[in-house]
């Protein structure tokens, strides 16, 4: 019984060493008379039966006597088709001579990945943000993005096209609105109602067709339905405040008093504008994980990488240069820290200067951000008013640091626009995380979402870093003397 076990045994493993063999020398799958045969080959092999009789007959030879017929096998049962297998193991060192031409042709340098810090601006923030992107942004508008009627992102890619054409012509209305506010007479409100209501409706009708056609195509986002609702359920909230600032309009234009009626149209952009930013945020949540889960993030067109906008990286250039990281394992060997730095009531500066305003603040304090940290490292807006930096070679400590530095030069920077005839004050809250090379990113995220939580119920203004450990202690306020110069005084000019 034990060698009737034992038989069958390697006969199991012998399929599968000569299913493999044939596939890895490029022969195909073998035949059922193939597989048999090398089965036939391999058991009565010389090297099969000093196996067996070493390691299992042997073992029991001075229990069971019977078996002793066994290990004195007759040697011509050892010798037999030992010249097939010679003719066989000539076959398939040809055939292995053939595969080992085909790499010798083969460049070594395609074959090898360099993993040097030296070598590091050769690494993807170089590569899938290239330094042109900026100045191809400005030749080549978002809506002339061509995207793939095949792939079932494409219905999120034309809505928030049309989500930031409108945010456009909304910024540029509130900018007209403030200008004429305090001369503007009731004809000046009515053109301005007008304008809004046609693009309102203008609008809803797109965001209904687009819409319409993703509903359409729901099954094909797998796993991902859940995301796919999310953005269904984030238009219809939309569509809601839309439907609800035209029926608002329609009051506005009743008012008496010019100067009321426009304060009431600056508060109904104000809440299109809250509405047209979270669905945004959530566009590209769900454009990433889309694009992460099909594993096609060579696909994704090169001025998403870029906030249209703004001028600096967006969440989703963020995020894939961060997947590619990952992919490649720097983690592992590198010291990356991530940070989030959130203005203090960013809302304020939209109602109370302008979204122009508010849309330059963010644009040219990005710029000093990246200007304040190495190349290899990542620097954008993540979502809303809300920057990322992901360091990833100075460490948390020194990381920390740079980070309360720029809360600190945040706090008493003024910041000047209007060809500096205006100032205002700004604040930011900021988390800082370390990411430790058994993380994904998902898991940092989250750490740094429960550290900038904690620093906002702290008071806000301030920095807070995550500590892990086994005990899950909270995240704790950054303790740091005045990084700042006291006769320093800087200013930002945003006109």
């Amino acid at each position: 019984m034990l060698l009737f076990l034992i038989i069958i045994t390697n006969a199991i493993i012998c399929i599968v060493i000569g299913y493999n063999t044939a596939l890895l020398v490029q022969r195909g799958h073998p035949s059922r008379s193939e597989t048999l045969g090398l089965i036939r080959k391999m058991i009565i092999s010389p090297d099969t039966v000093d196996y067996l009789r070493e390691r299992y007959i042997g073992r029991f030879l001075p229990y069971v006597p019977f078996l002793q017929f066994i290990y004195a096998r007759p040697k011509e049962y050892q010798t037999v088709h030992l010249e097939e297998i010679s003719q066989e193991q000539a076959v398939m060192t040809d055939d292995l001579e053939q595969i080992m031409e085909k790499f010798a042709a083969v460049d070594i340098g395609d074959l090898l990945e360099v993993d040097s810090d030296d070598l590091s601006f050769l690494m993807p923030e170089q590569e899938v943000f290239d330094e042109d992107v900026a100045s191809l942004l400005n030749e080549q508008t978002t809506e002339s993005w061509l995207v793939n009627d095949k792939q079932v992102e494409t219905s999120l890619l034309r809505l928030n096209t049309v989500m930031m054409k409108s945010g456009r012509f909304a910024a540029e209305l509130d900018w007209r609105i403030r200008q004429t506010r305090g001369t503007a007479d009731m004809n000046d409100i009515k053109q301005f109602v007008s304008e809004l209501q046609d693009d309102c409706r203008n609008y809803l009708e797109t965001q209904a067709s687009i819409t319409q056609q993703m509903l359409k195509r729901l099954d094909e986002f797998g796993e991902l339905r859940y995301l796919a609702e999310d953005i269904d359920y984030a238009n219809m909230e939309q569509s809601a405040q839309i439907e609800t600032t035209l029926n608002n309009l329609d009051l506005i234009v009743q008012t008496s008093s010019p100067e009321e009626a426009a304060n009431r149209l600056l508060r109904e952009l104000a809440s299109l504008r809250v509405a047209r930013h979270k669905l945004r945020d959530l566009q590209d949540k769900t454009y990433v994980n889309i694009v992460f889960y099909e594993n096609r993030v060579d696909n994704i067109p090169q001025q998403l990488f870029v906030d249209e906008h703004l001028g600096i990286r967006s969440r989703i250039g963020l995020e894939v240069a961060i997947h590619t990281w990952w992919q490649q394992k720097r983690h592992q060997t590198r010291q990356f820290a991530f940070a989030l730095l959130d203005f203090v009531r960013f809302g304020d500066v939209n109602d109370e200067h302008g979204i122009n305003v508010a849309d330059k603040i963010l644009k040219r304090f990005g710029n000093s951000l990246e200007g304040k940290f190495d190349k290899s490292d990542l620097v954008g807006i993540y979502c809303g008013n809300c920057y990322l930096i992901v360091t990833q070679n100075i460490g948390l400590q020194k990381t920390i640091t740079e980070i309360e530095r720029i809360r600190q030069y945040c706090e008493k920077t003024k910041f000047k626009y209007d060809n500096g005839n205006k100032e205002l004050n700004l604040q930011i809250t900021c988390a800082i995380a370390e990411a430790l090379g058994t993380q994904t990113p998902t898991e940092i995220f989250q750490c740094l979402d429960k550290t900038l939580h904690a620093a906002k119920k702290a008071g806000k203004n301030k920095s807070f870093h995550f500590i892990h450990g086994p005990l899950n202690r909270p995240p704790e306020e950054v303790n740091a003397p005045n990084l700042i110069d006291k006769n320093d005084k800087p200013e930002l000019d945003v006109s």
